[in-house]
């Protein structure tokens, strides 16, 4: 009896373990709800009912269709599945509160660095349907194409019988990029000129010939190189004086035009280009857009087989998809969108946003004007939204940037994307402007491939944390850029003028008067201003970085400048960054200072400047340069402008260039506010110098130093690594750098992580 009582135990214990697990199951099913699918086909119909077997056309009845469904109490997961093909945005499609998921994110609880883990499901998600390649364009088809008979006079005699011309699609104005089926076309463009002389911000002079008072002169704009090396500027005419040689620009550049300085990378002598003229048109894959006629002018590059223009695309927007939220500009609180996720799409074919005006441009530029402020300038723009993602998706071939995290953002994931054949830049994270809040942050951008971007505005970035913090940047591969390839920067003094640089931007009311009055760069003053600068606590690890600064001058692969404390550029690879426009690897520029430069690999860098650059009190650890392509101007670890009083400087191992130079240099300036850069102020130590063919490269160096207690236990040795040249910087069994403590590096670490 004893034995059956248990045994009957074991069966109600069982059957309740079991009943238990049903019950948790069916739980778990009724928590994690089956999304409702809703599909669109290009060769839908907007009267279908959104099922597989009958789905809409267009995306925007898509969404209409979601926004009923949560209308109707659907609370559920929403998945937007886009078929095959390419899918036509006529305008702008908006995402809003309503899309997203009902939230409060006050409860948040914030990793250090980046995102976090997703705890829910998307709330509404849009995607390529699985298998399936779609394609979300801002492209019109251009049609008619008719071969152009009898020629304007300004067309090249070369393009004769070779340009063929069709109307503007209604509905259109000026658009300023053009596609066919292989990428972004070229709008013709002269061979350029330099200034005869200089002029101001709105006055070009030039020789005689270089510009003419067009009949569409609306239409032509001139790209111009201002007298900084590190910023290029499109700019409409609004005049041309042909007998006094000075025309007028409508809107303001952002230096005076001038001659280029002598030092600075121009290869062909000009800085002035004029484009959208029929006299530049001479080539293949060149076009004109004449808006007084209403006429396009192409030059096919992959024509028909009568030699006509195929699959001509004009953008109808420089925004493809907005998610916005409730912005409250002048008060203390936003409320965002939540729980978008746009995966496994192509975007493409939005156009460049144009500066058209003063009232526009002026003090709303963000550093040097490489971008400006909340602006619709990209094909994507989560402005004022969190826990939203765009996965697994592409970004080519269109006029401006990718994407855009603009005023609020948090906790948003940009993965495992493709950036490629852009005009402007690849990601950027803009919040508000110099001031108390502080809700741009902790997003992610990981394992991205960045490349070929800044491709008509030579200076955009290929990832940009502006007056962004938290964020963190890993695992991406940046390469083939015009100017630099990562920024995180604020640089706007409080003081600034409305139209100068970022003036507009700052929240003058958040800003005490004491703090606006005094903008010394000092580390003590920069103390005061770091807490109205968010760019702080960003997490820039494991990127590959390679072929920038390929156009203008003066940039690099890393800058960080103006920013706040507490950024750690830890383990990238820079490497093969040949130009001799390039000045150094990573550099802690204009006020700078807290922040941590460790275990970089750089291999095979130009650097003319330095290798890495030092402007306030940053430590600087545990770096590898190695095979620089040339002997630096001021040192492979410049110390530049500021006090350094302090910084950390050990455990790195340089290389020399056969040519020797200083390992470390001090590069002082007479306008210094915080007084010279001096090594015996550093913490310096523990660092491993070689040049292959000196062995006394480093005695003056450590005689120095040592007199003050510093380089006790650096050395002067071949530091004996693996393989550079075949990416092993590993340390061989008897290396000294072992002895002195220095961490190996693993560059297969650094880069992009293959999906499986």
């Amino acid at each position: 009896m004893k034995m059956e009582h248990q045994r009957n135990q074991i069966k109600s214990f069982v059957l309740i373990l079991i009943l238990g697990l049903l019950y948790m199951s069916c739980s778990t099913i009724s928590e994690d709800k089956i999304p409702r699918e809703i599909y669109v086909s290009v060769d839908g119909n907007d009267d279908g009912d959104g099922s597989i077997s009958n789905p809409y056309a267009t995306l925007p009845s898509a969404v209409k269709a979601s926004r009923d469904l949560r209308k109707s109490g659907v609370v559920e997961p929403i998945i937007i599945y886009l078929r095959e093909g390419r899918h036509q945005l006529n305008q702008t499609l908006v995402l809003g509160i309503e899309d997203g998921r009902p939230t409060n994110s006050d409860m948040a609880i914030l990793d250090k660095y980046g995102a976090g883990e997703s705890t829910q499901p998307a709330y509404l998600t849009i995607s390529s349907y699985p298998e399936e390649h779609a394609v979300v364009s801002g492209g019109v088809p251009i049609t008619d194409w008719k071969l152009v008979n009898t020629a304007p006079s300004e067309l090249p005699s070369i393009a004769l019988g070779n340009v063929w011309e069709a109307e503007i699609p209604e509905g259109l104005d000026i658009f300023r990029t053009l596609y066919d089926g292989k990428g972004r076309l070229t709008r013709a463009r002269n061979d350029g000129f330099a200034p005869t002389q200089k002029g101001d911000k709105k006055h070009i002079y030039f020789p005689k010939g270089a510009l003419k008072n067009w009949d569409n002169l609306e239409d032509v704009e001139v790209q111009v190189r201002p007298f900084r090396p590190w910023v290029i500027n499109m700019l409409p005419l609004a005049s041309v004086d042909e007998s006094e040689l000075v025309a007028q620009t409508g809107v303001s550049a952002t230096y005076g035009i001038d001659k280029l300085p002598a030092w600075v990378h121009n290869p062909s002598g000009a800085s002035i280009w004029v484009e959208n003229i029929l006299e530049a048109l001479d080539e293949p894959g060149e076009w004109v857009v004449n808006t007084k006629t209403n006429k396009i002018y192409l030059w096919p590059s992959d024509p028909a087989q009568d030699g006509s223009p195929r699959g001509i695309l004009a953008p109808t927007t420089s925004e493809l998809i907005r998610v916005e939220g409730n912005i409250n500009y002048d008060g203390p609180t936003d409320s965002p969108v939540s729980g978008i996720t746009l995966k496994g799409l192509t975007f493409t074919h939005a156009d460049r946003l144009a500066w058209t005006n003063d009232e526009d441009r002026l003090g709303w530029g963000m550093q040097h004007d490489w971008d400006m402020f909340d602006k619709p300038s990209a094909m994507i723009r989560f402005r004022g939204a969190e826990n939203c993602e765009i996965i697994d998706c592409n970004f080519l071939n269109s006029g401006g940037s990718g994407v855009r995290l603009d005023l609020y953002a948090q906790r948003n994931r940009i993965e495992n994307c493709e950036f490629a054949h852009l005009g402007e830049a690849g990601i950027l994270l803009a919040g508000y402007g110099a001031g108390t809040k502080d809700v741009n942050h902790h997003n992610d951008i990981i394992n991205n491939h960045i490349h070929h971007f800044s491709e008509i505005t030579w200076h955009s970035p290929g990832i940009w944390a502006w007056q962004s913090g938290h964020n963190h940047i890993a695992q991406n591969y940046v390469h083939h850029s015009g100017y630099s390839a990562v920024l995180i920067t604020n640089r706007v003094e409080p003081d600034r003028s409305l139209n100068g640089e970022g003036g507009r931007t700052i929240r003058q009311n958040e800003i005490p008067e004491e703090v606006k009055v005094n903008t010394t760069e000092t580390y003590e003053n920069w103390k005061v201003r770091e807490k109205y600068n968010h760019s702080r606590h960003n997490l820039l690890e494991n990127n590959e970085i390679t072929h920038t600064v390929q156009l203008l001058s003066d940039g690099n692969a890393i800058y960080v400048s103006g920013a706040g404390s507490g950024n750690i550029v830890r383990y990238n690879y820079i490497h093969d960054n040949l130009e001799h426009s390039f000045p150094s690897a990573i550099r802690c520029d204009d006020d700078q200072h807290e922040t941590l430069i460790y275990g970089n690999i750089l291999y095979n860098n130009y650097g003319f400047s330095a290798q890495i650059a030092s402007k306030g009190v940053n430590d600087i650890i545990n770096n590898f340069i190695v095979e620089p392509l040339v002997s630096p101007h001021w040192g492979y670890v410049s110390f530049e402008w500021a006090s350094v009083k302090g910084a950390k400087v050990h455990h790195n191992i340089i290389i020399s260039h056969p040519d020797g130079g200083n390992a470390h240099g001090e590069r002082p300036i007479a306008r210094s506010e915080d007084g010279h850069p001096l090594l015996v102020e550093t913490e310096m130590d523990s660092n491993l110098y070689y040049h292959p063919r000196n062995p006394e490269w480093m005695d003056e160096h450590f005689v120095k130093m040592r007199a003050v207690g510093k380089e006790q236990m650096s050395m002067f040795a071949n530091p004996m690594l693996v393989d550079p040249a075949g990416g092993d910087f590993g340390f061989k069994p008897d290396s000294p750098a072992i002895k002195l403590g220095i961490e190996t590096l693993d560059v297969s670490k650094m880069g992009r992580i293959d999906k499986p």
